[in-house]
């Protein structure tokens, strides 16, 4: 078995030592009777106690209560969404995380007009599956990340024409209508919807790194 001391960068499921020389700590687990990385990283040997823990290497930065993220709607079930996070604050996320949001209109909706409330689906919010959205962090109960979208600059970043696929919305009273085939979609748009906002939040990356 390779030494611990020669090993300066570990990947996920390999072992580092076994359960009578090291216990488990930090970012390892124990299979059969050996420790292994559940990250990429180093590891940290703590001789004193005897236990064996990994340093992650680039760990993911997590969303805080306010933070703005953006990303696109990997499932829909009940009145809820869950949206994979690929920039928070504006920056490029390798996180993976996934938030969840709900699809009914809140009694803060103070940005919607009441027609536009009484048309829509008994107060249920409209997404499809692939819609990229912007929302903000207000909860962190139970380990998930809780967004809302009710503020005016919160809600549908880009999409897709669900009929025909075209990408060229024009924005209307309520929802967005396509361009080519006349198709209307009933949705909560942010204020500044369209490909040029989210083409240049995904140029923006490469100068916030």
């Amino acid at each position: 078995m390779t030494k611990i001391r020669e090993i300066n960068r570990i990947i996920p499921g390999i072992t580092m030592s076994v359960i009578e020389e090291f216990e488990p700590g930090k970012n390892t687990f124990v299979v059969d009777g050996e420790v292994r990385s559940s990250v990429i990283g180093k590891p940290v040997i703590n001789m004193a106690d005897r236990v064996l823990n990994v340093e992650q290497k680039n760990s993911p930065s997590i969303p805080k209560i306010g933070d703005i993220v953006v990303g696109y709607i990997d499932m829909l079930f009940g009145n809820m969404i869950s949206v994979r996070v690929v920039y928070i604050n504006d920056r490029y996320s390798h996180s993976g995380f996934s938030a969840i949001a709900s699809t009914r209109i809140s009694s803060m909706g103070s940005n919607y007009n009441s027609g536009w409330r009484e048309r829509n689906y008994k107060g249920k919010l409209i997404f499809k599956v692939g819609d990229i959205i912007r929302g903000k962090v207000f909860s962190l109960l139970n380990s998930s990340i809780h967004i809302t979208l009710d503020e005016k600059d919160l809600g549908l970043v880009y999409t897709i024409c669900f009929s025909c696929g075209n990408d060229d919305l024009i924005k209307t009273s309520g929802g967005l209508k396509c361009s080519l085939c006349g198709n209307f979609e009933e949705r909560k748009i942010s204020n500044d919807y369209g490909k040029e906002s989210f083409t240049s939040l995904y140029d923006k990356q490469y100068f916030l790194k």
